[in-house]
């Protein structure tokens, strides 16, 4: 499971002192493999990759649950914005409560450091710089996309009428989506007991 922030982090607006990932990383990892990837940061990411992001998890939650799901820590009382480590957590138990039997490790690449994360779950945080040496050098569990993977070198979806291949925003949401109808009575139990911890 991979989630990306935006500002700071991507190309489409790098970080002024150092290195950023690549937009057309991202692009690959979501449409070209089998890997959940998550917009978690500024959403505006949604479009310029065709990813899901918070409000698309929000929606499939509610599928799981009938109910919003409850933030430990949102920045204002109405949920509008729910603070990064809180989105993180949503997409967490999503994952967690549709596949109990799974699994999972959880990846995020973020310009501010969200690492006490991994005293809650599986997760892994990696600044940005960090990530591209990684990938790069073969540190990192995913190999590096090739170069010639995006006929558009890597630019946001929205602003090209043709992006050079397939793309499915909703793919990972279809996946979980499935897995509620064929699994409902094993995911009611789940849900009885949130894992959802506070800061």
């Amino acid at each position: 499971m991979l989630c990306f922030d935006r500002d700071d982090t991507l190309s489409v607006n790098p970080h002024p002192d150092h290195r950023a990932v690549p937009i057309g990383w991202v692009q690959y990892w979501a449409h070209k493999t089998d890997i959940p990837v998550f917009a978690s940061g500024n959403q505006h990411l949604r479009t310029e990759a065709e990813i899901p992001g918070i409000s698309e998890a929000e929606r499939v939650w509610q599928e799981l649950d009938s109910e919003r799901y409850e933030y430990e820590n949102s920045e204002f009382e109405n949920f509008i914005k729910p603070r990064r480590r809180d989105g993180l957590r949503l997409i967490q138990d999503l994952y967690e409560t549709a596949f109990p039997d799974e699994d999972f490790r959880f990846v995020v690449v973020d310009d501010v450091d969200v690492s006490d994360l991994s005293d809650e779950g599986p997760w892994t945080h990696y600044f940005p710089w960090d990530f591209v040496e990684a990938v790069e050098s073969g540190d990192f569990a995913l190999e590096e996309p090739p170069s010639d993977a995006y006929r558009n070198d890597g630019v946001p979806f929205n602003s090209t009428d043709d992006p050079g291949f397939d793309h499915n925003q909703n793919a990972p949401l279809e996946e979980i989506r499935v897995q509620v109808q064929e699994g409902q009575p094993e995911i009611e139990e789940e849900l009885q007991t949130p894992n959802s911890p506070g800061e």
